[in-house]
């Protein structure tokens, strides 16, 4: 009888210590940052260069394989810029920010539906969870979430965009999901880098106007989609991940830089 109340201890005592490590590594992982060294971009010859209406100023080029398709865009986001909330619909998204500091909000709730926005008259606000964002992030947002973010630092931030074209997206010229020319038809091109161009009402007005026939539902104001904001990021949202095309994406590059012609980027 003393043997069995023995080893019945022993056991109770070695699943509460399992249990705590299980405990603690949980907590570790859920506190984990997924960071990249790198994400390159495309070594083109010129460059496109493009300032957002939302204050972003993109060095944007699309490439694509018969397998794969995507924009990507390294952007310099000056204190207090970032476009407001939307939704896409013909691509997933990951934002990388070598030196941290944005803030970057989403939705656990999606909307897959282009026709019923996220509005209060349609198919309903949504509630925002803010992720501030660490050196080398990488988060990954497929489509129908609400995002967006902000720089909400003092000084100018880099980050790195990659859009990934879905498999419901039309053929557009570029064959990227329609990423690239829905910035160049509403953002600016930009000549010089240290005599930027002014962002017009027009070129505000297009952003959002323009955002539904490249896939997009923009809002025009932070709270015409947005019903609570809040800092805490819910499961859902700290697992979304797709890790293993992101590697194609890289890859991709890093063939078309080394004079891969099977890859097309411009």
């Amino acid at each position: 009888m003393l043997k069995i109340k023995t080893w019945s201890v022993v056991f109770f005592l070695a699943i509460a210590a399992c249990s705590i490590f299980f405990l603690q590594s949980f907590v570790v992982s859920a506190k984990t940052v997924d960071t990249i060294a790198d994400i390159p971009m495309p070594k083109i010859e010129k460059p496109l260069l493009i300032l957002t209406p939302a204050i972003e100023i993109f060095d944007i080029a699309s490439c694509s394989t018969e397998d794969i398709s995507f924009a990507i865009a390294s952007a310099k986001i000056p204190p207090g810029g970032g476009p407001m909330p939307h939704v896409h619909y013909f691509i997933n998204e990951w934002f990388w920010t070598p030196e941290g500091g944005i803030e970057l909000y989403s939705s656990v709730r999606k909307y897959p539906d282009i026709n019923k926005p996220p509005t209060q008259d349609a198919a309903g606000k949504t509630e925002l969870h803010i992720i501030n964002m660490k050196p080398q992030q990488v988060v990954y947002s497929p489509k129908h979430h609400v995002h967006g973010f902000v720089n909400s630092t003092t000084k100018t931030l880099p980050i790195t965009f990659v859009w990934l074209k879905d498999k419901v997206a039309p053929d557009f010229p570029f064959h990227d999901g329609g990423m690239r020319e829905y910035f160049t038809d509403s953002g600016v091109r930009i000549t010089d880098l240290n005599n930027l161009p002014k962002v017009t009402d027009a070129s505000r007005a297009a952003f959002v106007n323009l955002a539904p026939k490249y896939g997009i539902n923009q809002s025009a104001y932070f709270l015409q989609y947005v019903s609570k904001i809040t800092d805490k990021v819910p499961d859902e949202l700290a697992k979304l991940k797709n890790d293993q095309d992101l590697g194609k994406v890289i890859k991709v590059i890093k063939a078309f830089n080394q004079g891969d012609k099977s890859v097309n980027c411009s």
